[in-house]
C-alpha cells in the first residue's frame, strides 16, 4: 500500500485498503446536501484522485515545486589583493565594478573550512539570482537551492547578437575586449548529464536572438556543452 500518509496531508480520508475506492471530498463535502455521498475517487497504488463533484483532481506523488532560495550573502567590496589578482588577469576595476564582484567569507565543503572567497554575483533584471564562491584553490560553490541562471544576462537585454562562454573569467575577459553582449553558463562546461536548467530559466533571452556566438575550449567537455548548446538555441542561429 503506497501514498496513504500523502493523501492525509490532503485532508483525504483513507477508508480501507482497497487500491481504488471512493471517499468524501474535502474540497467541497461540506457544500453539499447530500453529505454522505463519497465523490472522491482514490487509487492508492498510482496516486491519483478525482473528484466527481467539484472537480478537484491531482496525484499525491506530483509536489508542488518548491520556491527557489534567495541569496543572503555578507559581501563586501574587493581587497587590493583580489584586484591585483585580476589586473594581472587582464581585467581592470572598471570592468570588476561592471560586473558588480564582490568577497565574502564562506564554508567551503571541499575543505571543511571557510575561507575568503570571490563571489560572482549572477544578477537578472539587476536583483541577485545566485552566487559563485570561489576561493585561492579554485574550489567553487553556488547557493544552494537558488535559481540557476546565466552570468550576465543584463549584458543581453536589448541585443539581438550575443556570446556564449563557460566561466565568470571568459565573460569579462570577452566584456574587456569590447564585446558587451556577453553571457557565461553557470556550471562550466561537463560531459554526459549537463545541468543545463537554466536555458530554460533564461530562455526568454534568448528567443529573438538573430545570432549567437558559442566560445567554449576544445577539450571534450567543452565541444559537448558547444553542441549541446547550440541544439538548443538553435544551429541556424
Amino acid at each position: 500500500m503506497q501514498h496513504i500518509h500523502e493523501f492525509q496531508e490532503l485532508g483525504i480520508h483513507i477508508k480501507s485498503n482497497a487500491v481504488q475506492q471512493k471517499t468524501k471530498c474535502p474540497k467541497c463535502n461540506h457544500q453539499r446536501k447530500n453529505k454522505n455521498d463519497p465523490s472522491l475517487s482514490v487509487n492508492l497504488n498510482s496516486g491519483n484522485y478525482n473528484c466527481h463533484h467539484c472537480g478537484w483532481s491531482g496525484n499525491v506523488k506530483f509536489k508542488a515545486k518548491q520556491p527557489f532560495v534567495e541569496p543572503d550573502v555578507h559581501s563586501v567590496e574587493l581587497s587590493d589583493r583580489t584586484i591585483s589578482y585580476f589586473k594581472k588577469r587582464g581585467i581592470t576595476e572598471s570592468t570588476l565594478a561592471n560586473w558588480k564582484v564582490t568577497e565574502s567569507v564562506e564554508f567551503f565543503p571541499q575543505v571543511q573550512k571557510k575561507r575568503k572567497a570571490i563571489n560572482f554575483n549572477y544578477y537578472r533584471n539587476g536583483k541577485l539570482i545566485n552566487v559563485k564562491f570561489r576561493d585561492a584553490e579554485k574550489n567553487f560553490k553556488m547557493v544552494k537551492g537558488a535559481e540557476l541562471i546565466f552570468y550576465g544576462l543584463d549584458n543581453i537585454k536589448d541585443v539581438d547578437h550575443c556570446y556564449i562562454v563557460e566561466g565568470e573569467m571568459d565573460a569579462m575577459s570577452l566584456f574587456e575586449s569590447g564585446v558587451y553582449s556577453v553571457v557565461s553558463v553557470p556550471n562550466g562546461a561537463t560531459k554526459g548529464n549537463q545541468r543545463l536548467e537554466y536555458l530554460d530559466n533564461c530562455h526568454s533571452y534568448f528567443k529573438n536572438m538573430k545570432r549567437i556566438t558559442i566560445f567554449t575550449d576544445s577539450d571534450q567537455a567543452g565541444i559537448a556543452s558547444r553542441n549541446e548548446l547550440a541544439r538548443r538555441l538553435g544551429i541556424h542561429r
